[in-house]
């Protein structure tokens, strides 16, 4: 019988690493091309600033889009795309998210609906730097691994 393969993804807003689990007792692995890394923030050249409005009284404030959140987002995606290549090969049977708050946000709006379907849970701590070993004692509530 195969075993039910279950990733988690250990991320925050500059790096995530994806684990993988197979079996109760058998604790976490580095999955293959496990380390994703952001790429760098660019800074916006724009300011902010005004533009008129035809038909309207003064003139509209647009607000520049701020870098850091643009490539949080943007590496919530790349780790979804990479996941997505990874569920497409059959790699995995479910998918456990763990990030601070906010890149846990970041990465739940990014995964497409089928990747949706595959989380089993979801643990709202920064475990990037956690040990293999500590891995399964932080996500005890979700898996018995």
């Amino acid at each position: 019988m195969k075993p039910i393969v279950t990733l988690a993804v250990l991320a925050n807003a500059r790096t995530a690493r994806i684990v993988e689990n197979r079996g109760p007792g058998k604790g976490f692995t580095a999955s293959a091309g496990h380390a994703l890394q952001a790429p760098p923030v660019v800074e916006n050249a724009d300011r902010a600033g005004s533009h008129p409005i035809s038909g309207a009284h003064g003139a509209a404030a647009f607000e520049a889009s701020d870098p850091k959140e643009a490539a949080e987002a943007a590496f919530a995606r790349l780790i979804a795309k990479d996941l997505e290549k990874r569920h497409a090969a059959g790699a995995f049977d479910q998918l456990i998210l763990t990030a601070a708050p906010h890149m846990l946000g970041q990465l739940r709006a990014a995964l497409p609906d089928a990747l949706k379907a595959k989380v089993i849970g979801e643990a709202d701590k920064d475990l990037t730097h956690a040990g293999l070993d500590d891995i399964a004692g932080h996500l005890k509530d979700i898996i018995a691994a």
